[in-house]
């Protein structure tokens, strides 16, 4: 059964206030394969009052996950702000189609898909992984067709390029997938697909962008207030 973890790192009391523009729930998704505790070094420097930090199992169909995490989210009131790395950034993309997102920021996401994942699939046919990021999947067509009604930043690792992987790339996934979004803003860091966890510039970009959700959630709020 999947390991769906639940960190709610404030008073209980307050789990279910409702946040319309101060302290927005910040949600993590974790990549592929990979679990909460990547995390660990970007949340000891951003410090978010209230966090909740979703598990899910690779190996389970995109559309089967994304169901539990919407469910999972739903239990605390958003609206919500929400960092993913890798597949986490597509599964965020997904999710705000259920969820009241403010903002987001993705990291080393593949929103076009993986050309490596199209071609592995002839050699592992039934593993879900290359299923869900290959350039034709479901997940990554469906997500071209989702409007961001809300300021987005997709982090592009650039360094670490291995061969045999369909282009420049940053160990895992190419910088063309990672660039091709053009209502996010992109931005650069010369890091490879898992140094980005682990970089104080990637913590600042990820504290500035909820602290503008924040005020653009405020702004909102207020004006609401005046009519």
């Amino acid at each position: 059964m999947i390991n769906l973890l639940k960190k709610w790192l404030t008073n209980p009391s307050l789990k279910k206030q409702n946040n319309y523009w101060n302290d927005l729930n910040v949600v993590w998704i974790h990549g592929a394969n990979q679990t909460g505790l990547s995390f660990q070094y970007l949340r000891s420097i951003t410090k978010f009052k209230n966090e909740l930090i979703v598990e899910y199992d690779t190996e389970k169909k995109f559309s089967d996950n994304l169901g539990i995490l919407s469910n999972e989210i739903n239990q605390v009131d958003g609206p919500y702000f929400i960092v993913g790395h890798s597949l986490g950034g597509l599964y965020a993309l997904h999710l705000t189609k259920y969820l009241a997102v403010a903002g987001a920021v993705s990291i080393s996401t593949p929103f076009a898909g993986s050309w490596t994942a199209d071609w592995a699939r002839f050699f592992v046919p039934t593993y879900q992984l290359f299923r869900d990021v290959g350039r034709r999947s479901t997940p990554i067509k469906d997500s071209k067709n989702i409007e961001i009604k809300f300021n987005w930043t997709q982090i592009i690792s650039t360094k670490g390029n291995v061969p045999y992987h369909g282009g420049p790339n940053d160990g895992v996934c190419t910088i063309k997938s990672m660039s091709s979004r053009k209502d996010m803003e992109l931005i650069e860091i010369p890091l490879s697909h898992f140094e980005v966890m682990c970089s104080d510039i990637v913590a600042d970009i990820i504290s500035k962008r909820y602290n503008s959700a924040c005020e653009v959630k405020k702004f909102k709020y207020e004006n609401s207030k005046k009519l």
